[in-house]
């Protein structure tokens, strides 16, 4: 007979639940519902939610013996977190996690295909990183059609550096400064979001959603819009930069019409 408890714990906004089976003989198929009114964040493996979880808790096969299982939710521990909703015995089952022939168990296994960052050539290696900024104060501000937003005052630490090789001299062109903190707050924002999407265990997504601000800031963020920003800027950028390499300016004709 399969015994059961279960604990949680709230910090920061979201509530940390852990279940213990224990006595368990045989393989055998639980089922562990959530009970708190909210929605279950399961551990995560490269990226993907952990062999049996969804979105009521988790079914699957366990192996004999004694488990864990870990899971977070943004609901507030109120009553028993959880319930074991059933146990059968399946002897002739494999246990969840040892299976391989499916795909997500295949990216779970094996991990990411992709090589590290580092180890790809940047496409501007010649090219010094751009000064980095603290714009934690700073908000995204939406952009209009021209591509004008309302950001914070402009500061000449943010201007891209000058590009380097054999075009240095002849293309001394910067980003014009005001900019340069709208797109620091944009980075700083896509790093909370790459820290968020990436948590795959339940301390980092605590660790993750309090180095956010809290989960109404992690809401706040998700519905920010920034990707449609960013893509809007990028496209009137290119159309206006289109328009500018067409637009080639007769300077010694002008000067002797002058």
């Amino acid at each position: 007979m399969v015994t059961f408890d279960c604990s949680a714990s709230h910090h920061d906004g979201v509530t940390l639940v852990t279940v213990r089976l224990r006595d368990i003989d045989v393989p055998t198929r639980v089922t562990v519902r959530n009970c708190l009114d909210g929605p279950v964040w399961p551990p995560r493996s490269e990226g993907l939610p952990e062999a049996g979880w969804t979105a009521t808790g988790f079914s699957g096969v366990v192996a004999p013996g004694s488990h864990a299982l870990g899971y977070a939710t943004p609901a507030r521990p109120e009553g028993t977190p959880a319930e074991l909703a059933d146990a059968v015995a399946v002897p002739e089952a494999d246990p969840v996690g040892e299976r391989t022939d499916r795909p997500a168990d295949v990216v779970r296994k094996l991990g990411d295909p992709s090589p590290p960052g580092d180890a790809v050539p940047a496409a501007e290696s010649a090219v010094s990183p751009p000064a980095q900024t603290t714009a934690d104060t700073a908000a995204a501000s939406p952009l209009s059609e021209d591509g004008r937003g309302s950001g914070p005052a402009p500061s000449s630490a943010d201007a891209e550096p000058a590009p380097r090789g054999p075009d240095a001299e002849a293309d001394q062109t910067r980003l014009p400064p005001e900019l340069g903190p709208w797109l620091a707050e944009m980075e700083r924002r896509a790093d909370v979001a790459e820290a968020l999407a990436g948590a795959e265990t339940v301390p980092e997504a605590t660790d993750a959603v309090r180095a956010a601000g809290g989960l109404a800031a992690v809401r706040t963020l998700s519905a920010a819009g920034d990707e449609r920003q960013l893509r809007r800027l990028a496209r009137r950028a290119r159309r206006l930069a289109d328009r500018r390499a067409a637009a080639t300016i007769p300077v010694e004709t002008l000067s002797t019409l002058a």
